[in-house]
């Protein structure tokens, strides 16, 4: 019992632990569909967003090409079906901490850049999710730093 109070009260945070097969592919569909969503909301179909998404999805989770594209699809299917992003949100709070959720921003960033151009409709949606992912703006607005393009004159 004692224990029980230690760890409650204990201030170091848990050791990561890695997750169950079932729980990592849930989050690996979250990430997907809010990873889908940021290559659609431009209301253009870029290749080269797609596939930043993809190479995303493969820095994040270790996956292979085709797994990757295939995972992007899947979390497409997902993402037509949401009429919240509570579902995906939710499930990358819980399993991802405040820097990996800052390096999804990043990374959300990168795929809004990567047709040459951010579009008003990018940056309100990264700006959204990172909102809703409890990223500080400061750090949002670092990350969007770091995605942006050296040549790229609009902020």
């Amino acid at each position: 019992m004692l224990k029980a109070f230690k760890t409650l009260f204990d201030d170091t945070p848990p050791a990561s632990q890695p997750l169950p097969g079932h729980e990592q592919r849930h989050l690996q569909l979250a990430v997907a569909s809010v990873l889908h969503e940021a290559t659609r909301v431009d209301l253009s179909d870029a290749p080269g967003e797609r596939a930043a998404a993809e190479r995303v999805l493969a820095s994040l989770f270790g996956t292979r090409p085709a797994d990757s594209k295939a995972l992007l699809a899947e979390g497409g299917e997902r993402a037509r079906r949401l009429t919240s992003y509570y579902a995906p949100i939710s499930v990358i709070k819980r399993d991802f901490d405040l820097p990996k959720r800052v390096l999804l921003i990043e990374h959300l960033w990168r795929i809004a850049y990567a047709d040459g151009k951010l579009d008003q409709y990018e940056d309100h949606f990264v700006r959204k999710i990172a909102h809703l992912l409890y990223v500080p703006n400061t750090q949002c607005i670092l990350a969007r730093n770091r995605a942006r393009p050296a040549h790229s004159s609009r902020t």
